[in-house]
């Protein structure tokens, strides 16, 4: 377990989500991923918190909703719960998840991941997702960390989707903005990905 895992497993990351309450998180999904909803049945999100992204994009699915939220913190995994979310508590890196989701999402979960773990990370969101990949976090055109909380190697801004698409030229990129803090986005870039598609699957 590395430093970062250590922190969010602990009383650090209980006391993040004891500070973050329940966010309504309805308008920033609507707009990110409009006209998608109906080709979602499942949906992974990793740093998953206590679910309020995988909520509000459970509001707008249609018909079969799979929504599987993984965070290190056994807290915000019981919330999860209550909130008929279903909950994996571990590290990703050391998960064993299985099979493809539709939608594979982080929101404020890459910029805390160390250099050294971030392309396995990157590979993982790859493999698991069959379709769709969103990537919200805080974009820099070159990695910087930033002091989060009185910790330095905490947090990083990087070009998190320029990496992935380093790593998959496959990748398409359907589009891209950034939300301000005023505007349910906490200052967040997000990009939107897709995967190759079989013809006779479309």
């Amino acid at each position: 377990m590395n430093s970062q895992e250590k922190l969010w497993k602990g009383k650090f990351g209980n006391e993040y989500h004891q500070r973050n309450v329940q966010k309504n998180r309805n308008k920033f999904w609507y707009e990110v991923l409009a006209g998608r909803f109906g080709e979602l049945t499942s949906v992974l999100e990793l740093g998953a918190g206590q679910g309020d992204n995988l909520a509000a994009i459970g509001n707008y699915m249609m018909g079969k909703r799979v929504l599987v939220g993984l965070d290190i913190n056994e807290q915000a995994c019981e919330v999860m719960k209550a909130r008929g979310i279903s909950p994996y508590n571990a590290s990703f890196i050391d998960a064993q998840l299985y099979g493809k989701y539709d939608l594979v999402l982080t929101r404020g979960f890459l910029i805390h991941q160390p250099l050294e773990v971030l392309e396995a990370t990157l590979r993982g969101i790859y493999d698991l997702s069959s379709r769709y990949i969103c990537l919200a976090e805080y974009y820099a055109t070159k990695r910087r960390g930033l002091l989060y909380r009185g910790h330095f190697q905490a947090l990083w801004a990087d070009d998190f989707a320029g990496r992935m698409m380093e790593l998959y030229p496959d990748l398409k990129l359907l589009k891209y903005g950034f939300k301000y803090h005023t505007d349910d986005g906490d200052d967040i870039t997000y990009f939107l990905l897709e995967k190759p598609v079989n013809e006779s699957m479309r």
